[in-house]
């Protein structure tokens, strides 16, 4: 008997893993979609740190634009303003570029290099706590002529750059 249901588990367990295989393209984009670390938004626009001051965000301290890696390389390159903050209770670094071209490319660079290190990495931009953590980052926004990384998922920074006029 206990032989019997044995089986007919395993038989079930093999059944419903191969028929809840299939998905829609719909369903893939989406989740693709949900999952996003990056976005770009307001590519016309060009945004001082009153502007995000403005949209709720709690500016804190400003850093140095030309500080080097390791290797002598500039960790933010083309940067004008760094500035540290919070926005719904999570950090927020905003980089501000020349302009939006100069945000799309150095500015992005940068970002992804920053995305997703380790919390006590020293290198790769971030900003260093009080308890000489370094802040990880796990998305970035772009928007208009700044970068905008986050903290968490996208979800804060979006909002952010939403409230931006």
């Amino acid at each position: 008997m206990h032989k019997n249901l044995f089986i007919f588990f395993i038989f079930s367990l093999v059944f419903f893993s191969c028929s809840s295989g299939n998905t829609s393209e719909d369903e893939v984009s989406l989740s693709s979609e949900e999952f996003s670390y990056f976005s770009i938004t307001k590519e016309d626009k060009s945004f001082s740190v009153d502007d995000f001051v403005n949209a709720g965000w709690k500016k804190s301290k400003s850093f140095i634009t030309d500080a080097l890696d390791k290797e002598g390389k500039p960790l933010t390159p083309d940067a004008k303003e760094i500035w540290y903050g919070f926005y719904n209770r999570k950090d927020i670094e905003i980089r501000f570029y020349e302009n939006h071209l100069k945000a799309l490319s150095s500015g992005a660079d940068s970002a992804e290099a920053a995305v997703g290190r380790a919390v006590n990495a020293n290198s790769k931009g971030g900003i260093i706590t009080s308890t000489n953590n370094r802040v990880s980052y796990q998305s970035y926004v772009i928007a208009g002529n700044a970068v905008i990384l986050c903290q968490d998922l996208i979800n804060n920074c979006q909002d952010l750059a939403d409230r931006l006029e």
